[in-house]
């Protein structure tokens, strides 16, 4: 899939599809040309890798979320994981990565799991899909350290620095429709390169009472284009292609 598309559809770099009634992801496929599906442990990552086999536009990520791991068995979930990976067509690991905003209480705990799913990325040669709140410092320099060469940071808000260095680095960021009502994510929209851009739903989770969705996407780019005098086609084209260059395909 490169060059620009004759029938701009759009991209989801961020959903959680395993959440979402197969009814309303079929209906997606007439607007979205990819929905990268995230997963929060095992068995949403199986759940995941059986929409991708059944909808052409699901592409498969799986890993472990730092939320999940509360009263998880750390080594059975990763053996799980990593036959998943060997065995199916997986094209990303996520969502991975670390919190200390919402569970610093297993940070430790996060960072074991954390690298150990780099190395399977990198073992492999997949992307990740990356969780930082809080952590956009610690998160950049595990995924360089382990030598990871595509990596996308979801809902980035982080600081303008670290944003340089991921810019830098050639690493992704996506931005949701929470720009609508989070000052800090509308202005990393507003600075962020065009060439790091992607676009995502984190659907179906709902914050400050929305209740993000893909379908909410060509809203957020109408936004983006307007607050950065762009065209909204040209915008979308850019997206795309970032996030299908991300993936490799």
């Amino acid at each position: 899939m490169s060059g620009k598309r004759a029938s701009l559809r759009y991209t989801d770099a961020h959903c959680h599809a395993h959440e979402i009634p197969e009814g309303e992801l079929a209906a997606y496929q007439d607007e979205f040309e990819v929905v990268l599906a995230v997963s929060d442990d095992l068995e949403s990552s199986l759940r995941t890798v059986a929409l991708a086999k059944k909808f052409k536009h699901i592409k498969a990520s799986v890993g472990v979320h730092p939320w999940s791991l509360e009263e998880t068995n750390v080594e059975e979930q990763l053996r799980g994981l990593e036959r998943l990976v060997a065995e199916s067509e997986v094209v990303c690991i996520g969502e991975i990565g670390l919190d200390r905003a919402f569970t610093p209480h297993t940070i430790e705990k996060q960072l074991v799991v954390f690298r150990r799913l780099l190395q399977l990325a990198k073992d492999y040669d997949l992307p990740v899909n990356l969780h930082a709140a809080k952590t956009w410092k610690q998160v950049l320099d595990e995924v360089s350290a382990h030598g990871i060469k595509r990596a996308l940071f979801h809902w980035y808000s982080g600081p303008p620095e670290v944003l340089t260095e991921i810019s830098a680095r050639r690493y992704l960021i996506s931005i949701n429709p929470t720009v609508k009502a989070n000052k800090k994510h509308l202005g990393v929209a507003k600075q962020a390169p065009l060439q790091i851009l992607t676009f995502e739903s984190d659907g179906p989770y709902v914050y400050r009472g929305m209740a993000l969705k893909p379908t909410l996407i060509p809203e957020t780019l109408k936004l983006i284009a307007r607050v950065r005098n762009l065209d909204i086609q040209e915008l979308a084209a850019t997206a795309n292609e970032n996030l299908f260059r991300f993936l490799g395909i």
